[in-house]
């Protein structure tokens, strides 16, 4: 009886900071095509796969990424802001392929910082701009408010990226100041 040992690489080779962990159903192919890579790139990138075509769950893929993935990062308050303010990103790729930015902090009520009745999180690309979403509050009080910002497949997520929570308001879509803020220079494992 032989004992199977998942194949984890010792390190990933530039452009491949990211890594996958292998799931039941998987091949080499649908890998690719989920992160939107050349399957001989992604074959090239994890000479710790002897054979392409067996692949186990578990095993433990090299993919695109400019930084760490999965990293956390946690987000530094701006200004005047409450006791227990403070929140964290999450960056790690997405169930449908591409990455994604998942963002939870403590908030207090939007209200606090003028006629606002919402947050809104956004990751901000140097020459693209940003891409944003709401926050959602939890039940609790002060609740936690959350939300995923999933990015298009042409972005890649990179040191640079700047994390920003601002209150708004969903009437006249202005908003107020940065709240939270971190880019992802010191985005960490976690």
């Amino acid at each position: 009886m032989s004992i199977y040992v998942n194949r984890i690489p010792t390190s990933c080779p530039a452009g491949f900071r990211g890594r996958y962990t292998v799931s039941p159903g998987d091949t080499m192919y649908t890998i690719a095509q989920i992160f939107r890579v050349s399957l001989d790139l992604l074959i090239r990138a994890n000479p710790h796969i002897s054979d392409p075509n067996l692949i186990f769950p578990g095993d433990v893929l090299c993919v695109p990424a400019l930084i760490t993935i999965p990293c956390c990062v946690v987000l530094k308050k701006q200004g005047r802001v409450p006791f227990g303010t403070g929140g964290v990103g999450y960056v790690n790729f997405g169930p449908q392929g591409g990455q994604v930015i998942n963002v939870m902090a403590t908030l207090p009520p939007p209200t606090y910082f003028g006629d606002f009745d919402i947050y809104i999180a956004t990751a901000f690309f140097t020459d693209i701009g940003g891409f944003g979403n709401q926050m959602f509050a939890s039940p609790e009080n002060p609740p936690t408010w959350a939300t995923r910002i999933e990015l298009p497949t042409i972005v890649t997520v990179s040191s640079d990226v700047q994390i920003v929570i601002q209150p708004s308001n969903s009437i006249t879509g202005l908003t107020g100041p940065v709240i939270l803020f971190n880019d992802l220079k010191n985005c960490d494992q976690c």
